[in-house]
């Protein structure tokens, strides 16, 4: 008599496992499920982003321009101060603070 319940005890687990197995297939697959609809819908949006046209304020000047107007004392000054790379290092410093608050979704 212990021989069948412990037969009928192993197959209950054996099937309880495969549920759980099955169960776990299908949690990966809504999972994948998600992430491939939130790809597609990111790439919608970045698409809809890139078909913005720019202003034209922005297309018309440019801090090339806008150094080329200036005076040869001017840029020989702005050459001596390093206002070129303090420029960049501003525009680094603005990324990465944009960057970390973005991957610490906007928390810190």
């Amino acid at each position: 008599m212990s021989g069948i319940v412990n037969a009928i005890s192993a197959f209950a687990s054996w099937l309880l496992s495969i549920v759980g197995k099955a169960f776990l297939a299908l949690w990966d697959l809504l999972t994948d499920l998600c992430v491939g609809v939130a790809d597609l819908f990111f790439t919608a949006l970045a698409a809809l982003v890139v078909s913005i046209p720019a202003p034209d304020f922005l297309t018309s000047h440019g801090l090339q321009s806008a150094f080329s107007q200036m005076s040869g004392d001017v840029l020989y000054f702005l050459g001596v101060f390093n206002v070129g790379p303090g420029i960049a290092m501003l525009g680094s410093a603005f990324a990465f603070r944009m960057l970390r608050k973005v991957v610490t979704l906007f928390q810190w």
